[in-house]
């Protein structure tokens, strides 16, 4: 994988971690049973964001002890 492609990868997953955190913050504790499903969903996507995240960067870590 190239540089680019890490680096892209990496600011999708934090763009898509960073709108499943505005909407968990904006639908704190919902009162029916779809809404909390939902809720349950996109906080999957946020952990699945972060370790997305944490995968480029050992990746990326990895190519640049390399080069040296």
């Amino acid at each position: 994988m190239n540089k680019s492609k890490l680096w892209l990868g990496v600011i999708l997953s934090a763009v898509v971690l960073g709108l499943a955190v505005v909407y968990l913050l904006q639908m704190w504790m919902p009162q029916d049973t779809l809404n909390w499903g939902l809720y349950i969903a996109v906080a999957l996507i946020a952990i699945r964001s972060l370790v997305r995240i944490a995968q480029l960067a050992k990746v990326a870590g990895e190519k640049s002890e390399d080069k040296e």
